[in-house]
């Protein structure tokens, strides 16, 4: 039988370690890359955690120290990783509509801002007490595996909480509503905290496979990706209000704009329910996984 608590150990040393490198990283150069590097270990750190506030027992004050402090980090890139985005998606049709260039200037503007409260705000982040927090949870499960009678009531506990998270995902994905974009970024939420929770428990189960997890990354993204244009879409109706000349000169973009936001609302209706296939503990198939992450392959070099 595996070592459980031995491998969470592992774990938690090793997102500590990733989330330190790309933060450190991040700090040196805001570039979009490096956010999102940041961003995304930040989110694998934060989900290993709330795995452990299971493991180790619900009520531990440390815990929801680790949790604060993690989520703090998250809310300071928001506003900068939006703006980063946005600037991608003109720099990649700018050509196409030319008349998007003061809309790029003012979002350019905003990313400088955004930089400098992004910068501010992580000058509070305490990394010195998030650290001294994760060794005390490494230190409790290094003395839990010393009571062998509650490792099965331990591991089961893992386990619901990996299943409840999977469970409250399908329910939010049971209600996603096309006219309403925020019940898919809800939905790509929990599924996103599910899949981190399923890297963490990887070397657990062969069942959780690199093809498994690849997939479930091409199915976040296809939900994030209706959300980082509903976004888009709030600022270029922020930067028109009131300005009439402005929204005619950009109306065609945003009729483009809008056509890709209902574009991808379809898309990602029509594979939905393939959200069934990542539970990987029933029969250990894969298959459906994998031709989902071929067919999102292509369609996105159509």
């Amino acid at each position: 039988m595996k070592d459980w608590e031995a491998t969470f150990r592992a774990a938690l040393k090793e997102r500590w370690k990733c989330y330190h490198r790309t933060l450190k990283r991040c700090l040196r150069k805001f570039s979009q890359k490096s956010v999102h590097a940041s961003r995304v270990e930040t989110r694998r750190l934060l989900s290993l955690v709330e795995l452990l506030d299971v493991f180790l027992g619900r009520g531990r004050s440390r815990v929801e120290k680790a949790r604060r402090i993690l989520k703090r980090h998250m809310d300071a890139f928001d506003p900068l990783r939006d703006t980063q985005v946005q600037l991608l998606v003109l720099a990649e049709h700018g050509r196409r509509f030319p008349e998007t260039k003061s809309l790029q200037r003012m979002l350019t503007k905003r990313e400088a801002r955004c930089l400098e409260r992004a910068a501010r705000r992580m000058k509070r982040v305490k990394l010195d007490s998030l650290q001294k927090v994760l060794r005390r949870l490494d230190r409790q499960l290094k003395q839990m595996r010393k009571s062998a009678a509650r490792r099965t009531r331990r591991r089961s506990a893992v386990l619901k909480s990996l299943r409840d998270v999977y469970t409250r995902t399908v329910e939010l994905q049971r209600a996603m509503d096309p006219g309403a974009a925020s019940t898919i970024h809800r939905t790509r939420l929990a599924f996103k905290k599910f899949r981190y929770m399923m890297e963490a428990i990887q070397p657990l189960f062969p069942e959780i496979s690199p093809g498994r997890l690849t997939a479930m990354q091409a199915f976040q993204s296809m939900m994030g990706e209706v959300q980082d244009t509903e976004i888009f879409l709030a600022r270029l109706d922020k930067y028109t209000r009131g300005q009439e000349k402005r929204a005619k000169m950009l109306a065609r973009f945003r009729r483009w704009l809008l056509a890709q936001h209902t574009s991808q609302i379809c898309y990602c209706l029509k594979h939905a329910d393939e959200l069934r296939a990542f539970w990987p503990l029933q029969d250990g198939k894969e298959g459906r996984n994998v031709s989902f992450t071929r067919r999102r392959r292509a369609s996105l070099s159509q």
